[in-house]
């Protein structure tokens, strides 16, 4: 059947990919990253769409457009793990699509289309496990700094909209974190551990919201989780996917969970269908 197939949100941290010897804490996320990405393979979508907290922008919502994004990027923060090559090939019919749908609900969005526009860690991240050998294109959203939890739902569906009229299987990728409080200390595996512990405790209540199939109650008790555990992008991904899914009894599966550099990271998967 075409439409949403899968959802997942995901951490966007480069320790993901660079391996190191002795970081079993970190390797927990990484085998659950693999296990996410068996279960986007058996879903056989022909898109992938991701909203990245990391790519932030300030003038509304925008759209990668560039046919082809291809380069080398090296991490802002842990720009000693590695390089990043990248080339992968962008849906620009749904994202155009998509764009208009938003910009039709009363958004301000924009369609990028640069040569040499960079691309953040968090897509990458992403992409690296679900989508290894570039065979899918992508659908890549910003998380637009101003914009509220209602516009974020709104964007959400839109772009659900836009996927059910291309008729397309597509898998929804939120690449976002949880409590969004990193340590100001270098970390090792051995070291890890939350930067405020509370933040676990905020961010347990509703990883138990979600997987008990309880959006409704997980949006309406949202503002409060924002205020105490300071999600990423005040948890914009997580109201984006779940306009998008327009599904809010679908319950969670918790792959993985714990700290990541002191913040909360989660690997969450949904079946929507």
């Amino acid at each position: 059947m075409p439409g949403i197939v899968k959802a997942l949100m995901v951490p966007g941290l480069p320790q993901l990919i660079f391996e190191q010897s002795g970081d079993g804490p970190w390797q927990v996320f990484r085998e659950a990253m693999k296990t996410a990405a068996l279960q986007v393979e058996a879903a056989a979508p022909e898109v992938l769409v991701l909203y990245s907290a990391q790519w932030i922008s300030v003038l509304g919502h925008s759209f990668q457009y560039a046919a082809n994004p291809s380069g080398l990027h090296v991490d802002e923060n842990w720009h000693d793990l590695g390089d990043m090559p990248y080339s992968f090939q962008i849906d620009r019919d749904l994202t155009a699509r998509a764009e208009r749908l938003s910009r039709s609900r009363g958004l301000a969005t924009k369609l990028v289309d640069y040569a040499g526009f960079p691309v953040d860690t968090a897509t990458l991240v992403a992409l690296r496990y679900f989508n290894p050998k570039g065979h899918l294109p992508v659908v890549i959203v910003s998380s637009n700094i101003y914009a509220s939890a209602e516009d974020a739902m709104t964007l959400g569906q839109a772009v659900g909209e836009a996927i059910q009229q291309s008729g397309k299987r597509a898998v929804l990728i939120n690449c976002s974190l949880m409590s969004h409080r990193f340590l100001t200390e270098v970390v090792t595996p051995q070291t890890e551990r939350f930067s405020n512990p509370q933040d676990d405790q905020w961010n347990r209540q509703m990883l138990d919201l979600l997987g008990q199939g309880q959006g409704l109650k997980a949006l309406e008790w949202g503002p409060e989780y924002v205020e105490k555990a300071n999600p990423e992008m005040g948890f914009k991904g997580f109201y984006w996917m779940m306009g998008a899914m327009n599904n809010l009894s679908a319950p969670a599966q918790v792959l993985a969970y714990g700290s990541l550099w002191g913040a909360g990271a989660v690997v969450l998967s949904y079946d929507v269908h």
